[in-house]
């Protein structure tokens, strides 16, 4: 998700149509489509403007991976909702569907509190099989933060082709994104895409043996 999706997010979110958003900014309604839709890129100053109006930042609405629209998304796949016992955190598994691979529920389980403080929106992963089994033991719980933006050679929960669930290794060029399985066992090639290929849904910022998180 890009620029386009986060400036449509946050017109939505404050309630505002093409055309009121399209006054607050002194531009044409017109000029609100095309940004939404991708077809022409927006000036500065009106990033700067918005950034005035409404409150945000201007990675809200310039980022890719956790921009307004990922949040949002995240949000509503449960996945961003800030807990009332912050140190209980959901844990979801990589199943399978008709569709592809997708997070499923899987049951709860609790980090140390300070951990959970400081990644107050994070989500478990349990590992299934051999995957990135050079860095991580069977079975592990990950810990992922949405918010945490990915830098090259950390670890990430990526959605690819908006059908499959990868725990990989990233690392990212111009307009490439290289996802690497480190594994002893399986013959899982290093993925090389298009960036609007590969959504991040969260860093990994902590990992424990499943046997020594409590079930909650």
């Amino acid at each position: 998700m890009g620029v386009s999706d986060n400036i449509r997010e946050l017109r939505k979110r404050e309630g505002l149509t093409q055309a009121d958003l399209a006054r607050l900014l002194g531009v044409t309604k017109e000029s609100v489509c095309r940004w939404e839709k991708g077809h022409s890129a927006i000036r500065d100053r009106h990033i700067t403007r918005m950034t005035e109006l409404f409150n945000v930042r201007r990675d809200d609405l310039l980022g890719d991976d956790m921009g307004l629209a990922t949040r949002a998304s995240l949000n509503r796949q449960g996945l961003g909702e800030r807990r009332i016992q912050p140190n209980r955190i959901p844990v979801f598994k990589i199943g399978r569907s008709v569709h592809g691979t997708s997070l499923q529920s899987y049951t709860n389980a609790e980090a140390p509190a300070d951990i959970a403080t400081r990644h107050p929106k994070s989500f478990f992963v349990r590992m299934g099989g051999q995957e990135m089994s050079r860095l991580y033991p069977e079975g592990c719980f990950l810990l992922i933060d949405p918010n945490t933006s990915p830098w090259n050679g950390c670890s990430v929960a990526a959605l690819v082709d908006g059908r499959n669930i990868v725990i990989r290794r990233y690392i990212s060029g111009n307009d490439t994104v290289i996802l690497s399985s480190h594994s002893f066992q399986t013959a899982s090639p290093d993925l090389m895409l298009n960036r609007r290929r590969v959504r991040i849904l969260g860093v990994v910022v902590w990992y424990q043996a499943s046997h020594d998180v409590m079930d909650a």
